[in-house]
């Protein structure tokens, strides 16, 4: 007698795999991700948060943003990027004392939304004892995570004053 193969599983199997994996996909909870319209305020206050703890002096105002595995770059300290939040850490409290109390000023956003990322671009000017310091440009990169957006790349460039331009000669042939 011969014994002939199938594919099929038994029938038991096949109706709990047919009626479970539809309920897997319903009952999922997976998080929602703001809209943008939620998304631009929540980070728009932790940024402004930070940078008004920086001109305090607070230079650790920006720890509260930063996720574990966070990327800090900028023209003050270190010649390489930090990476992780102990490292930030270790290197913001290594400022105190070192950044002034100043006035400052924000502007210029530009955000950009993809999903759970927010890219977000400005400007900041540092006013001290009354006189404008040259402005820092930032790209501050947010991740929505367990339901906070959370620092994951800070990007501090101090801007090159730009030079008058000279006056130019036409010559004629």
């Amino acid at each position: 007698m011969k014994t002939k193969l199938t594919n099929r599983m038994p029938v038991g199997i096949s109706t709990l795999v047919v009626i479970l994996i539809p309920l897997l996909f319903i009952t999922c909870t997976c998080p929602e991700v703001p809209t943008q319209e939620e998304a631009k305020p929540a980070v728009m206050e932790k940024i402004q948060a930070a940078n008004a703890a920086w001109a305090s002096g607070e230079t650790t105002g920006f720890l509260k943003n930063a996720a574990e595995d966070i990327v800090w770059i900028d023209d003050i300290g270190p010649s390489k990027r930090l990476v992780g939040r102990d490292a930030l850490k270790s290197y913001l409290e290594g400022l105190k004392g070192v950044v002034p109390s100043h006035k400052h000023e924000l502007f210029d956003f530009k955000f950009q939304f993809y999903g759970d990322i927010v890219i977000v671009s400005y400007y900041y000017q540092g006013i001290i004892e009354g006189v404008k310091a040259p402005p820092w440009k930032a790209v501050s990169i947010f991740k929505y995570s367990d339901g906070d957006w959370l620092s994951v790349h800070e990007n501090w460039t101090e801007t090159l004053v730009e030079k008058p331009k000279e006056a130019s000669v036409e010559v004629k042939d």
